[in-house]
């Protein structure tokens, strides 16, 4: 064979950077529309169930609406008709009555619970399944059980308050009664994520601190509140308004609890969603109304959750704060 018939390989040719850039631009252009395609039932459902659920809902507000019919705009009367309802009052009052028990509560069960989760003991696999087990017991069932428990004639607390001597509490015929009841099934139905969440949050705190502060003779009280609470301030923020907002929006336990053919007990622990849903789909219906309601109520989480990350900035200390 002859060096004549040996054929040499053509040199591949490079693309110019023209052409390379070209090219680049194509592929991002078609990776951003996969991305719009993913992301379009989502938005989707934004734009159709909150923004404009919300913007027909601000609407609404301003309009006298019933159970049938187109609604009539009256502009600001539903409004001013807020500052003379009397039910309305006494749904705020327990809305923030609410508040004021179950936040505290619910950081105060969780703070003992994820601080009893970071020992090591006997059964402490059985005692952590113990506390996630209201995060995944059906709420309804666990509503009803509670308010079978608390029942005046054959409920479990007051048998055994006869038992010891004493009588028997109406629990459901007292605005304090009620209190403590909805308190109660609240507090027991929110009290696993938080623990969770500040267990997580005590897990990040360097042990080395610890060793530190017992060297220096500072006692497990003083290392508690003087290193664990600082440096858990974050996870409390959190959990304190997430807790804040739900409480705000509290419905269900009191729905199931207080049904409203019981009206003297609903009106005891009324909430503002309570109040929306009995007027927005209870008998006749008053929707416009009802929508000027559920504006206040948004209102109130707003200005709530402002108040709260404006204190963040006192109390809440992160790790580069030193």
């Amino acid at each position: 064979m002859t060096s004549a018939s040996i054929t040499r390989p053509e040199k591949a040719v490079e693309p110019s950077p023209r052409s390379r850039l070209v090219r680049q631009r194509r592929l991002g252009r078609r990776d951003a529309l996969t991305g719009w395609l993913f992301l379009l039932p989502l938005l989707a459902g934004l734009l159709v169930f909150r923004f404009y659920g919300f913007g027909y809902n601000v609407w609404l507000s301003f309009t006298k609406a019933g159970a049938f019919g187109p609604p009539q705009w009256i502009g600001t009367g539903n409004y001013t008709e807020l500052f003379s309802d009397d039910l309305l009052r006494t749904a705020l009052v327990n809305t923030f009555k609410y508040c004021a028990f179950i936040v505290p509560s619910v950081v105060v069960v969780s703070l003992l619970c994820a601080t009893l989760m970071s020992y090591r003991f006997r059964g402490q696999s059985v005692f952590r399944a113990v506390i996630f087990l209201p995060a995944v017991t059906l709420p309804t069932a666990v509503i009803l059980l509670f308010g079978w428990i608390f029942q005046t004639q054959y409920g479990i607390i007051n048998a055994a308050l006869t038992a010891a001597g004493g009588s028997p509490v109406s629990w459901f015929g007292s605005a304090a009664g009620v209190s403590v009841v909805v308190t109660v099934v609240v507090v027991f139905l929110s009290f696993s994520i938080p623990t969770v969440i500040l267990y997580a949050g005590m897990q990040d705190i360097s042990p080395d601190v610890y060793e530190a502060a017992a060297l220096d003779g500072a006692g497990p009280v003083r290392r508690f509140f003087s290193i664990t609470l600082p440096l858990l301030s974050p996870s409390l923020f959190f959990v304190i308004l997430t807790t804040t907002i739900s409480t705000l929006k509290l419905f269900d336990v009191v729905y199931l609890l207080l049904p409203p053919d019981r009206p003297t007990a609903a009106k005891y622990g009324i909430t503002l969603v309570y109040y929306y849903y009995q007027l927005a789909f209870y008998g006749v219906g008053q929707r416009g109304y009802a929508s000027a309601v559920s504006i206040v109520l948004f209102v109130i989480v707003l200005a709530v959750s402002l108040v709260l990350f404006r204190l963040q900035r006192r109390f809440v200390h992160y790790g580069e704060d030193g």
